[in-house]
Formats: structure tokens, C-alpha cells, sequence
């Protein structure tokens, strides 16, 4: 998998994650979604052929707060 930093724009962070195949970017997006429901907290997940990219923001909040970056945190370690 390679990637590019997160991002900040129009109050959500988002980074898009790269893969060789299919299948890895089933397997990750399976994550992120498992990391959103463990917290509660739902990304925007765009998924491509080679790349899935998570926007996050908390709507709550009207802005990036704590909770996303535990979001990210957890993101970036699956």
C-alpha cells in the first residue's frame, strides 16, 4: 500500500491509499469500515479499482475534532 499524507480541505481530512490490486482495496476498505463502526464515527470511503480514499470530518462539530484524529490514528495503523 502507499499513500500520501491526510490532507486538510473545506473542514475534513482525506488521504488517499494506494494498492496493486482488487483485492488488497476490498481488504482495506473492510478495515476502515470496521474502524468506523467500532467508534461510531463514519468516513466518506471512495473506492477504485487501485485506490480508496477516506474524507472525515464530524458533523456534529462542524469541523475536524479529537474523534477524527483517533479515526485517522486507528486508520493509518491497519
Amino acid at each position: 500500500m502507499s499513500s500520501t499524507e491526510w490532507t486538510a480541505l473545506n473542514n475534513t481530512m482525506e488521504k488517499t491509499f494506494a494498492f496493486k490490486t482488487y483485492d488488497e482495496v476490498v481488504l482495506f476498505a473492510n478495515k476502515v469500515m470496521q474502524i468506523a463502526i467500532l467508534q461510531d464515527h463514519h468516513p466518506e470511503i471512495n473506492i477504485q479499482y487501485n485506490s480508496v480514499k477516506v474524507s472525515i470530518t464530524d458533523y456534529e462539530y462542524g469541523a475536524v475534532s479529537e474523534k477524527c484524529h483517533r479515526f485517522i490514528s486507528a486508520v493509518n495503523n491497519c
